[in-house]
């Protein structure tokens, strides 16, 4: 009777050990993963992920800016697998990331799932049941086969995603025949359009010197642009932006619901500041343009209230 209970106690350490060691394991493997390292170490890499909708989108996210591109690239998908799909993104993208992530979304929509995914981004906060819909489709994915993120990845990512706003994210578009005229010489070298998200990659962004910005109104209220640029030339005289307003004018085409801000330089951070000032939560969109005689436009849409 009494061996007995040793046994049980023998064979319950034991039991217990392997539980332990089995959990350290699992532990290891998920934090080796390169996508981990980089997010845990804040590390100056980018994190790419292939969301295949129709047509499909590149994410990349480099976490010590914490700023992300998300390139939209007229690349149908060729197959049922989502992984050879992916794999065909990747390649059309021109890049070779170390882990190949995928995401495959209920909706085939892209920008349907956009608008989703900026509904998500802007009132998780205010509506909380927001987080467990995430979770939930994540899961569902995951028992699907419609991603291959981890679920340690997955839990980074997210950990990220409640330290970002719509600023943080630049929208850039790639039409499949415009890539295919101007394809790189060198198939190593990653174009332009998807570079990581560095802050500042514009050649001059380094130096000190104003972001300089034209004003166009499309909002229908007659004076917005000037009243805009007034408040940005004042915060600049006052040392708050380091911005320099060179034109305003009107809109040359029909009134606009939304405010937007376009970037052709990447000057990033000064953008956010500047949005954050006048109050515009929306996504930078980026056009690249060789003749561009500033470094952002901003669209005044329908939305828009002046600053006080």
């Amino acid at each position: 009777m009494e061996s007995s209970g040793r046994a049980r106690r023998l064979i319950g350490k034991l039991l217990l050990v392997l539980l332990l060691g089995a959990t350290g394991w699992a532990f290891y493997v998920q934090a080796s993963r390169p996508i981990v390292r980089d997010l845990a170490n804040r590390a100056d890499n980018t994190i790419y992920l292939a969301v295949l909708t129709q047509p499909a989108m590149l994410v990349s996210y480099n976490p010590q800016s914490r700023k992300a591109i998300l390139t939209n690239i007229s690349l149908r998908q060729s197959s049922k697998d989502p992984a050879v799909n992916a794999k065909d993104l990747f390649k059309a993208a021109n890049v070779s990331p170390v882990a190949q992530r995928y995401y495959v979304p209920l909706t085939e929509k892209r920008d349907e799932y956009w608008q989703q995914f900026k509904f998500n981004l802007t009132n998780w906060r205010k509506q909380p049941y927001i987080n467990i819909g995430i979770l939930y489709d994540y899961l569902q994915a995951l028992h699907d086969k419609r991603t291959n993120l981890k679920p340690s990845e997955f839990l980074l990512l997210a950990m990220d995603g409640t330290r970002l706003e719509l600023t943080d994210f630049t929208v850039k578009n790639i039409a499949e025949d415009k890539k295919k005229k101007g394809k790189s010489k060198s198939s190593d070298a990653a174009p332009d359009s998807i570079l990581p998200p560095v802050e500042d990659r514009a050649p001059l962004a380094m130096e000190d010197r104003p972001l300089v910005l034209e004003i166009l109104n499309a909002s229908g209220v007659k004076g917005a642009a000037q009243e805009l640029t007034q408040f940005l030339r004042e915060q600049s005289q006052k040392g708050l932006l380091n911005v320099d307003v060179l034109q305003y004018d009107n809109y040359p085409g029909e009134k606009q619901k939304q405010t937007r801000i376009i970037d052709f330089t990447g000057r990033r951070t000064y953008l956010k500041q500047v949005s954050t000032a006048i109050g515009v939560n929306n996504e930078i969109v980026s056009e690249k343009q060789d003749t561009a005689i500033c470094d952002a436009r901003i669209i005044i849409g329908e939305d828009f209230r002046q600053p006080m």
